[in-house]
């Protein structure tokens, strides 16, 4: 968890109905992170926030936000969301907190999968104090009908930045910002994708970046273990892990809903009750399924990566990675659904020799990496990730260069193009090697078996 400051609510001067509803949630001391960003809210200037998931940012936008909440019946707020399961956690937050407000605080929910007619009905009678909602539905409410008066807004957030500026929701989004006139605009994300980096130079080429990561990306409280899986059966792997310790909520990702269905079979004709999460499911199953884990009904869910973005999935003690996803920033998202808050949680995964590249960009970015192996039904500690790689020797290289020789006239480019083909080959010559002394261990282990 982001620690916590030594302030106390108090110290920010909010209306009495917010100190009666942050005590009846048992919220006593602001985490650093709300205590640098309500301060700054409260300037009233824009600003992009990155932060670590699980570290209260919710409510570092929300109270001061809800500070500002008039008795006035116009859109005071819109907050941008990528998913509807945020929308609805971030909705039940502002209930709880409005709970003892002197005055109705009307609040309401914009995401796919509701009575578009109805809506547009009620948006013409009356306007919201806050909207939530999805980039698409916003668009649709405040720009192709004109019923949400988005152009009201004093404040804008938006949450899960990254996810909501993806490639295909880019143009939407500057859409809607065009409506705004000059509210005060709030953005929080994990990590800092290129398509939000254009769009901050285009728009708010002015607003103040608050870093609250730096360099400490992972958690001091998440345990990173990597299993090697060179010459092991990953569905027999993944029982066995599971066998070894007795999880709270364990969350299983791989990278396709393929795969993700294939993991929850394979689980289930072993013993295992599965949920699954993956984000070609209807609104309706998604909903039934996040409130079975919610139930405790699961303790082992089966995701795609819908579902380390843009949902609160609470009790969460361990994630898998069954695979290793394509961009480290959906690692960061992945293990983000475990500590959060005050917990501590465990971040397992599995990874192949070929990762090598991949676990050097973890370790550079200052996530501690702990190298193990199951033997005899537990998980113990190992060096082989630390053990030297295969060397090409002298000779190997002086055959390489002869492979691949330098004319007497080179073009431009030529040689960079020349360096790059040899540290191709020896890269193959590598793998080559390594896969050599896999092949003679599993003889070795044949044998002793």
């Amino acid at each position: 968890m982001s620690p916590k400051s030594n302030k106390d609510f108090k110290a920010y001067h909010f209306q009495d109905f917010l100190y009666r509803g942050l005590e009846a949630i048992s919220f006593t001391n602001p985490t650093e992170v709300q205590d640098v960003v309500i301060t700054k809210i409260e300037s009233k200037a824009n600003f992009i926030v990155t932060s670590q998931t699980g570290t209260g940012k919710t409510h570092a936008y929300l109270l001061p936000l809800l500070n500002r909440i008039t008795e006035e019946a116009t859109l005071q707020a819109l907050i941008i969301v990528p998913t509807r399961e945020l929308a609805h956690q971030i909705s039940q937050e502002i209930e709880k907190l409005t709970s003892f407000s002197p005055f109705p605080i009307d609040t309401r929910l914009y995401v796919g999968g509701t009575d578009r007619d109805q809506e547009i009905s009620r948006l013409e009678k009356s306007q919201p104090q806050i909207a939530i909602g999805t980039v698409g539905k916003i668009k649709d409410l405040a720009i192709t009908t004109n019923v949400l008066k988005i152009h009201l807004v004093s404040m804008v957030v938006i949450d899960e930045a990254d996810m909501v500026f993806e490639s295909s929701e880019i143009a939407e989004v500057d859409h809607i910002f065009a409506r705004f006139l000059s509210p005060q605009i709030l953005i929080f994300s994990a990590t800092i994708s290129q398509e939000l980096t254009v769009f901050l130079n285009k728009y708010l080429s002015g607003c103040e970046k608050i870093d609250l990561i730096g360099k400490k990306i992972a958690k001091a409280t998440i345990e990173h273990v990597f299993i090697p899986t060179k010459n092991k059966n990953k569905d027999e792997l993944l029982v066995k892990l599971l066998e070894t310790f007795h999880p709270y909520l364990v969350l299983i990702f791989a990278n396709t809903k393929i795969k993700v269905d294939e993991i929850g079979e394979y689980l289930s004709t072993h013993g295992f009750k599965i949920g699954k999460l993956t984000g070609d499911l209807a609104p309706r199953e998604r909903k039934q399924v996040l409130k079975r884990i919610k139930d405790g009904d699961y303790q082992y869910v089966v995701a795609s990566d819908i579902a380390s973005r843009g949902m609160d999935i609470p009790g969460v003690s361990h994630v898998i990675n069954y695979e290793l996803p394509p961009d480290i920033e959906f690692y960061i998202h992945r293990i983000g659904r475990t500590a959060r808050f005050v917990s501590t949680g465990t971040a397992i995964s599995f990874y192949d020799y070929e990762d090598g590249r991949y676990l050097d960009q973890l370790q550079a970015k200052g996530f501690v990496c702990i190298y193990k192996d199951l033997k005899d039904g537990e998980l113990v500690e190992t060096k082989e990730r630390n053990a030297k790689k295969p060397r090409i020797t002298p000779r190997d290289e002086r055959e390489l260069h002869k492979k691949i020789p330098l004319p007497k006239k080179v073009k431009p480019g030529y040689k960079k193009k020349r360096n790059e083909e040899i540290a191709k080959e020896a890269r193959k010559a590598r793998r080559s090697r390594l896969n050599e002394i896999y092949r003679r261990r599993s003889r070795q282990t044949s044998k002793e078996e």
